[in-house]
């Protein structure tokens, strides 16, 4: 009988390793045929979105960013045209599901749709559940109160104390900021989709100042003279305005982040804005905080006429 050499003997068993190596690579299944199939990897986002030519898109609305005719349901505004620019970018139709603030990420985080583009205020609280696309425009908090009493209010910290009561929307980031640092003020939480319920509050006489972002501020000020602006030049916690994904979409993140600085670099956001009065991106940041004074072209009305 022949003899194996211990050298042989290794040669032997280091090639039974590279066999069952290589299976293992290929990976075992059980088929109709009882064969092998190769194991592949989840569909991404971009791809599944190129592949069904369809982009499902969550929102909530926000004038001028995201706006919503009561008779027809018919979709505008500044976001609307840029969420159609690169969906026709994909050969793909925009399909949208009407989200509130406060549940935008779990109907992400369900796959109710790939992309929130609600206007939303960029936090590290919301971070630790979504990506947030790069900065589309930048904007505060500030907030109304009756005619004559907003300058009471010279910062944050004078609305901070006991006796007054300040309305918030449960789930906005100006929520976050008064929950951990007003101690002394009465805090009226409320809950429901209308970002304008925390003015609405001021209004009904359930609050002394409402807060809400600048922008929806502005807006509920054209139809309440009885109220003025709160904070108009020291507003609360400015940061930017985004759009989100699910935490594990690095890829359709980097798509989208392409899409919209194409658009800021050839024109096309300036364009899109300017349909609507309001100027978000195309003028300076400091504009917008922290010494807001609002220029004329801001009280024009929709559609910039």
């Amino acid at each position: 009988m022949t003899r194996i050499s211990a050298q042989d003997r290794n040669k032997i068993v280091l090639l039974a390793l590279l066999v069952v190596a290589s299976l293992t690579a290929v990976g075992c299944g059980s088929g109709t045929g009882g064969g092998t199939r190769l194991q592949t990897q989840p569909e991404g986002t971009l791809e599944r979105i190129r592949t069904t030519k369809q982009l499902d898109v969550g929102y909530f609305l926000f004038e001028p960013t995201i706006m919503e005719d009561p008779s027809t349901h018919q979709r505008s505004g500044v976001f609307i045209d840029m969420i159609e620019a690169i969906g026709r970018a994909l050969d793909a139709k925009v399909v949208y599901h009407k989200v509130d603030l406060a549940n935008f990420v779990a109907g992400l985080q369900a796959r109710q749709f790939d992309l929130c583009i609600g206007a939303t205020f960029a936090t590290p609280q919301r971070a630790t559940a979504v990506l947030f696309t790069r900065p589309i425009f930048y904007a505060g908090y500030t907030g109304v109160s009756k005619r004559g009493q907003a300058s009471r209010y010279g910062n944050w910290q004078a609305l901070d104390r006991k006796g007054l009561r300040v309305a918030t929307k449960q789930g906005s980031a100006i929520d976050d900021f008064v929950r951990e640092n007003f101690k002394n003020a009465e805090i009226v939480r409320l809950t429901g989709p209308d970002l304008t319920l925390p003015l609405a509050a001021v209004s009904a006489g359930q609050a002394d100042v409402g807060l809400m972002n600048q922008l929806t501020v502005f807006t509920y000020l054209r139809e309440h003279p009885e109220l003025e602006e709160a904070l108009a030049k020291t507003p609360i916690a400015p940061t930017y305005f985004a759009w989100a994904v699910r935490p594990d979409d690095t890829r359709w993140l980097l798509y989208v982040d392409t899409a919209i600085g194409y658009m800021e670099d050839v024109g096309d956001t300036y364009r899109y804005e300017s349909k609507y009065g309001i100027p978000l991106l195309h003028e300076k940041k400091e504009l917008q905080f922290p010494a807001m004074s609002y220029p004329d072209y801001w009280k024009l009305p929709q559609g910039g006429k």
